[in-house]
């Protein structure tokens, strides 16, 4: 099959077009011809070597965690089921013709629904959900701070809250604080800028780093910070320390998103879509940050 490969860790030039194995379907698993690949900003983690002291990558390596497609073979789906899944984040293999997936990740798309569209939900929409419904586990009526709130995560994340009736603080750049509060915001609190407003029950993080840390020492006695990033927030002034959250590819809960998407009450954005040989370009363009929505890939 044909793939983009890395053989070691480096800059986008490590990403090679290779002609790769068509993955073993093992038992609890799906073998899915894939129609379409999400480029997630973690893919140039990965690639970069940002994880390989904790995690080193067996190479020759095929990174993607999100794909959508149709099942050639494999347990729970018929043959020629439209699907959508998020990939084991230790193994990936989106960048690819065909990719194995564990049934329990692996969701139906929607009628209507493109390929395109259904690559683009899993990892970041999974992740946004889950800081709120699980990590957060959020509340009615609870003030809860989102930052990053326009980003893929940082949407689904107010998606999940607003289902949960909290209040949403939406922590943005000043220039996009009219766009934040028609995406739900109640509130805006500007990144950079002091917040006078009231404090916030909970926290919910798509940014890291200490560009958030200020607003974070407004947090409620007893309140959390959930954490989706791996950039370090500084701790100091913070009253509590930050959680990282690590996502749980879960077929059942993406199924549900990907409803919410069908049905209009989760935007999905597209930046644009690539051939799978030019991988490369796409991981360039989102290393680079500042994109309004997701690359996608087509093998």
């Amino acid at each position: 099959m044909r793939a983009v490969v890395i053989h070691g860790y480096g800059d986008t030039d490590v990403l090679e077009p290779a002609e790769m194995p068509v993955p073993e379907c093992a038992s609890g698993e799906v073998l899915i011809k894939v129609h379409a690949a999400a480029v997630n900003p973690a893919d140039g983690k990965w690639r970069s070597g940002k994880y390989q002291a904790f995690i080193p990558l067996t190479m020759p390596h095929i990174l993607g965690y999100d794909i959508a497609g149709t099942v050639e073979a494999g347990e729970g789906f018929s043959k020629g089921t439209r699907v959508a899944a998020m990939l084991n984040p230790m193994t990936k293999g989106g960048y690819a013709q065909y990719a194995s997936a564990v049934v329990s990740s692996v969701a139906e798309i929607p009628d209507g629904m493109s390929f395109e569209t259904a690559a683009a939900v899993p990892c970041a929409n999974l992740t946004g959900v889950q800081l709120i419904e699980t990590a957060l586990d959020l509340k009615a009526g609870q003030r809860v701070l989102i930052t990053g709130a326009l980003g893929n995560v940082g949407r689904a994340a107010m998606f999940a809250a607003r289902g949960r009736g909290a209040h949403i603080i939406a922590a943005v750049r000043a220039d996009r604080a009219v766009e934040a509060r028609e995406a739900g915001a109640a509130e805006i609190a500007v990144i950079g800028e002091e917040w006078t407003g009231e404090a916030f029950d909970e926290v919910a993080d798509t940014i890291g780093g200490p560009s958030v840390a200020p607003l974070m020492r407004h947090l409620k006695p007893g309140g959390r910070i959930a954490t989706a990033s791996d950039s370090p927030i500084p701790p100091d002034g913070l009253p509590v320390v930050p959680e990282f959250y690590g996502i749980n590819p879960d077929g059942a809960q993406l199924t549900k998103i990907l409803a919410a998407v069908a049905a209009g009450a989760l935007p999905v954005m597209i930046d644009r879509v690539l051939p799978l040989d030019a991988a490369a370009e796409g991981q360039k363009a989102v290393d680079a940050g500042g994109l309004r929505g997701k690359i996608i890939l087509k093998p």
